[in-house]
């Protein structure tokens, strides 16, 4: 049991480095993540937007052949007005006539509505892809900047990556479960030292009794207050 106490003080402070290499990066990685979820939402809207505006230029292409057709129609039916011999004829193509004219006055309507929403998708394009090439600037300089530090940083880490799976390696589940549980729940602290009969995690007291049994490292005890796995040592008092 007393190599798997010092391996964990050795992962602790692995981790605690890892830790502060990963602090160096700041609030960069986050405000990267963010920036690229914004682009994407903003990029997913300009498809739709551009794709709003192909499918009412087409709907009033459409129209306007609509229109050609039912003018053709309707100078039929006007010129039929003069060749009738029946009030029958007369009424028949009067109606046809009106119901051409409804038809025309119908797709006209359709096509300035289209026609306004074409222009506003238009207004929300520019507006978008304004806001798109800003974000991705941001994006791009956030990126450059987060990159930069992970070079400085990366042979070390990849060094510690590789201490850190050679220390957890054939270690006890349960003791590793424990540690992560108790290191995610309390600052990146799953290890305290004792020092002066109390955790250095929460500072809370620890009897003696436990300590003397902490101290034979016979067996792994954590803190009854905080959880963290508890460790003395010798070199502290020194």
């Amino acid at each position: 049991m007393q190599k798997t106490t010092y391996a964990l003080i050795e992962l602790q402070e692995v981790d605690y480095r890892l830790d502060e290499l990963m602090e160096e990066r700041g609030d960069l990685p986050l405000i990267v993540e963010d920036l690229k979820s914004k682009l994407d939402v903003k990029k997913s809207d300009l498809e739709l937007l551009t794709s709003g505006v192909k499918e009412n230029k087409l709907l009033v292409k459409n129209l306007e052949i609509s229109i050609e057709d039912a003018k053709i129609k309707l100078k039929k039916y006007e010129d039929q007005l003069y060749q009738v011999k029946t009030n029958k004829e007369y009424d028949a193509i009067t109606l046809e006539t009106e119901s051409v004219k409804e038809q025309l006055d119908t797709f006209e309507t359709d096509i300035i509505e289209n026609t306004d929403k074409i222009e506003k998708y238009i207004e929300e394009i520019d507006i978008l892809e304004s806001e798109i090439e800003k974000l991705n600037s941001e994006y791009e300089e956030n990126t450059i900047e987060l990159e930069s530090k992970m070079r400085s940083t990366a042979e070390e880490e990849n060094i510690l990556l590789q201490e850190r799976k050679i220390i957890i390696d054939g270690f006890n589940q349960n003791i590793i479960k424990t540690y992560e549980k108790v290191r995610k729940a309390r600052d990146g602290m799953g290890v305290a030292n004792i020092k002066n009969a109390v955790c250095g995690g929460c500072y809370s007291y620890i009897p003696p009794q436990k300590i003397v049994e902490i101290k034979k490292m016979k067996k792994i005890y954590t803190c009854e207050f905080c959880g963290r796995i508890l460790v003395y040592n010798k070199a502290q008092d020194d």
